[in-house]
C-alpha cells in the first residue's frame, strides 16, 4: 500500500470515528436521565487516559485522569445528584474520607449541590454548548449508564466503539474497570500507531518542549 492510499484510509477511518463520536455525544443532548455519564477522552499520559465526564445534572464537566479516578468520580456524581441511590453505605479506612463522602449527599439535601434543571430552554442550551466544546477536543467518547448501586458497588451498561456501539452490561465496579481497561489499552495502542505513522513520537514531543523552555 502506498503512503497516499494509507493516508487516505487513515483519514476515512478518522472521519468515521468522528461521526460515531458525535452521534454518541448527541445522546446526552436529548436525554434528561441523570444516570447517563458521557466519558470524553481527550488523550493519554503514561498509558493512562484522561478527559472529562459530562452529566445532565452538572453545570460543568468533571475532569479525570486514569481509570481509578474515573470510576470513583462516576460514583461521586451519582451520590451528588442522588440517583441511583446506594443500597448500603460504603466503608472507608479514614474518618475524614467517610465524612467527605457523606458530605456529597448532605450538600444535595441542603441544596448545596447546584443541579441543572431538567426543564427549561436555558438548561438544554447550556448542555448543548458544553457538548459542542467537548466535540472539538474529544478524541473518543463512550457512554456509561449507571442503573443501580447495590451491594456497595454499581451496576449498569456501557457502549463504545470497541463494543461496536452495542450495550454491554456490567454487574460491579470491577467488571466496569475491566471493560474500561480494554478501552484504555485500545486507545493508547491506536494513539501510538498514529504517532508512529506521523513520525511524531513522545521523544520528539519532549525534545520540542525542552527546546521551547531554553
Amino acid at each position: 500500500m502506498t503512503n497516499k492510499n494509507k493516508a487516505s484510509d487513515q483519514f476515512g477511518e478518522s472521519m468515521a470515528k468522528r461521526r460515531d463520536m458525535e452521534e454518541q455525544l448527541h445522546v446526552m443532548e436529548k436525554t434528561d436521565w441523570s444516570g447517563i455519564m458521557m466519558i470524553c477522552i481527550h488523550g493519554q499520559t503514561e498509558n493512562r487516559i484522561f478527559g472529562v465526564i459530562v452529566n445532565r445534572c452538572l453545570n460543568q464537566p468533571v475532569p479525570f485522569c486514569g481509570l481509578d479516578q474515573l470510576i470513583l468520580k462516576i460514583d461521586e456524581i451519582c451520590e451528588s445528584v442522588g440517583t441511583p441511590m446506594l443500597s448500603m453505605k460504603p466503608r472507608f479506612l479514614q474518618d475524614d474520607k467517610r465524612e467527605q463522602y457523606a458530605g456529597l449527599s448532605k450538600g444535595r439535601e441542603k441544596g448545596g449541590q447546584k443541579r441543572r434543571g431538567r426543564k427549561g430552554q436555558g438548561g438544554w442550551q447550556e448542555m448543548s454548548d458544553i457538548l459542542k466544546k467537548q466535540m472539538a477536543v474529544t478524541r473518543e467518547a463512550l457512554e456509561i449508564q449507571i442503573l443501580f448501586r447495590g451491594n456497595a458497588t454499581m451496576q449498569g451498561r456501557l457502549r463504545c466503539q470497541l463494543s461496536c456501539k452495542k450495550y454491554v452490561s456490567f454487574r460491579s465496579a470491577l467488571e466496569l474497570f475491566r471493560m474500561l481497561k480494554e478501552v484504555e489499552s485500545s486507545f493508547c495502542e491506536d494513539n501510538r500507531i498514529t504517532e508512529a505513522d506521523s513520525g511524531f513520537t513522545d521523544v520528539k514531543r519532549k525534545k520540542e518542549k525542552r527546546g521551547r523552555a531554553i
